[in-house]
């Protein structure tokens, strides 16, 4: 199995983006307490991914199984069919930056980072899917978040994050308790052909 990594997927937001993409709405007394701390980011940011091709070995009315690994969600049942390629994948903001957010003390420079993780993400869940249609030749993807919309089994979430097979360490990431996955701003799904 051939594991995709990326160290340091791009990102570049001016602060005109940040304002919208944050909902700030041109607020200045936010804007200020926002530019320092993105100053930093961009400094000390690392943020990380990793994906990989799997296929649907099997399809059930109960359950699907990837590379022989079963998960009962209906709505992936719903976006995936047998034999076909699914790219499960993880995105992080990186140890880094999430260190950093844990020296801040004031709420809303809490805040701020916080929005500047989430938008991190995000990007890399946009960086992720485009490499991955680039490389399956997909004209859309449809992203599978575990528990996103439906009840979802902290066993099935394992199951998915041990599919990288240890690989998550070289970005840093981790399992914690329940299963999420840390650091905290991170996100593991599954990318399959939008119909």
């Amino acid at each position: 199995m051939e594991f995709r990594i990326f160290e340091k997927f791009p990102f570049n937001y001016d602060m005109e983006t940040l304002d919208k993409e944050l909902h700030l709405r041109g607020n200045e007394a936010m804007l200020d307490i926002l530019e320092p701390i993105y100053e930093v980011v961009e400094q000390i940011a690392r943020p990380k991914a990793i994906y990989f091709q799997a296929e649907v070995t099997e399809k059930t009315d109960e359950w699907v199984k990837i590379n022989g690994v079963p998960f009962e969600s209906t709505l992936l049942r719903g976006y995936v069919d047998q034999s076909e390629p699914v790219f499960p994948y993880i995105v992080t903001v990186g140890t880094e930056l999430d260190d950093y957010a844990k020296t801040l003390k004031d709420s809303m420079e809490l805040f701020m980072i916080d929005e500047v993780m989430n938008l991190l993400v995000n990007t890399g869940k946009v960086f992720v899917a485009e490499a991955v249609k680039a490389e399956a030749g997909w004209s859309a993807a449809q992203d599978y978040v575990p528990g996103n919309g439906e009840e979802w089994s902290t066993v099935e979430q394992k199951r998915l994050f041990d599919m990288f097979a240890g690989e998550t360490a070289k970005i840093g990431v981790t399992l914690g308790d329940n299963y999420f996955v840390l650091p905290g701003r991170s996100t593991i799904g599954i990318l399959s052909q939008k119909r």
